[in-house]
């Protein structure tokens, strides 16, 4: 069984005018719920094989946060790629596919709506928006590029608890 864990980045400040989009780090609640759900991850769940992530300073802290609570690897099996800020499901499943046929633990961490649109595609689940921080983890008997065949079985949010 493979595994793609779809986590959202948290709650970012949007106080300072100004800053660029990728730019915007976590605000204090983004800074409290990391670890939290960096500790729910770590309680269920084997570390990440590899960790797909957008270069955004909010995905940057986000990881932080969940290495703080131990739910993150080390730095060396991070990816960080340009082509996944702001990207849509179909670049999100690119990279997931490709990564899931080297490894069986991923993690993606991304923005919406793409997170939102490519749980409900690689799974069939209707969740209509996955909050900051939200994690969603769908495994997949086999990986198959060219369609998503994937089963959701787990759903956790901050709020959730």
């Amino acid at each position: 069984m493979k595994y793609l864990t779809l986590i959202r980045h948290g709650k970012s400040d949007r106080s300072t005018p100004g800053t660029a989009d990728q730019d915007r780090p976590l605000n204090a609640r983004g800074r409290t719920d990391a670890p939290i759900m960096g500790a729910r991850l770590t309680a269920l769940f084997p570390q990440p094989d590899i960790v797909l992530a957008s270069p955004a300073q909010r995905i940057r802290e986000t990881l932080e946060g969940l290495t703080a609570a131990g739910a993150a690897p080390d730095a060396g099996v991070t990816e960080y790629h340009d082509a996944l800020y702001l990207a849509d499901p179909e670049v999100l499943w690119d990279f997931a596919a490709s990564a899931l046929m080297e490894n069986d633990e991923v993690w993606l961490v991304a923005h919406n709506p793409g997170v939102t649109e490519a749980v409900e595609q690689l799974s069939g689940a209707r969740l209509e928006n996955v909050p900051t921080l939200g994690v969603a983890r769908i495994a997949f008997e086999e990986v198959v590029v060219e369609s998503a065949n994937g089963t959701l079985v787990f759903y956790d949010t901050p709020k959730s608890r």
